[in-house]
C-alpha cells in the first residue's frame, strides 16, 4: 500500500482551503499529494418527458438538439475539471509540494473513492 495524501476538490469556496491543508499534510507526512476531481454524471434536475406534447418531426429535432447540448455540457464540464486540477497543483507547488498529481474521474465521489481506496 502506498501512503499518500488525496484531496477531493469540487470548485466550491472550500477548495482553496482543501488545497492548502492537503499541501501542509503532504509536507508534514512526507507523502505524495494527489488531487481528485469527480464529474458526477447523474442529472441534477429531473428531465421532463415531452414526447406526448410535440409532433413527430419536432420530437426528433428536439432530441437531436438535446443530445448536442448534452455533449457540449460534458465537454465544458471536463475542461472545467481539468483547469481546476491544474490550479490546485499550481497552488500546491507554490505551497512547497514537489510534483503533486491530479486525477479526473467520471462517476460519483463514493464510487471513485471505493475504486481508489487501495
Amino acid at each position: 500500500m502506498t501512503e499518500q495524501v488525496m484531496a477531493a476538490i469540487d470548485g466550491s469556496k472550500f477548495s482553496e482551503g482543501v488545497c492548502d491543508y492537503a499541501a501542509w499534510a503532504s509536507r508534514a507526512l512526507g507523502a505524495p499529494l494527489t488531487f481528485l476531481h469527480v464529474n458526477d454524471n447523474h442529472p441534477q434536475v429531473a428531465e421532463t418527458d415531452l414526447s406526448g406534447n410535440i409532433g413527430l418531426g419536432s420530437r426528433e429535432h428536439l432530441l437531436e438538439e438535446l443530445a448536442q447540448l448534452e455533449e457540449k455540457r460534458a465537454k465544458v464540464t471536463q475542461e472545467r475539471g481539468r483547469l481546476m486540477l491544474k490550479a490546485a497543483r499550481e497552488r500546491a507547488v507554490e505551497g512547497g509540494v514537489d510534483e503533486p498529481a491530479g486525477r479526473h474521474r467520471n462517476g460519483t465521489l463514493v464510487e471513485t473513492l471505493e475504486e481508489l481506496q487501495d
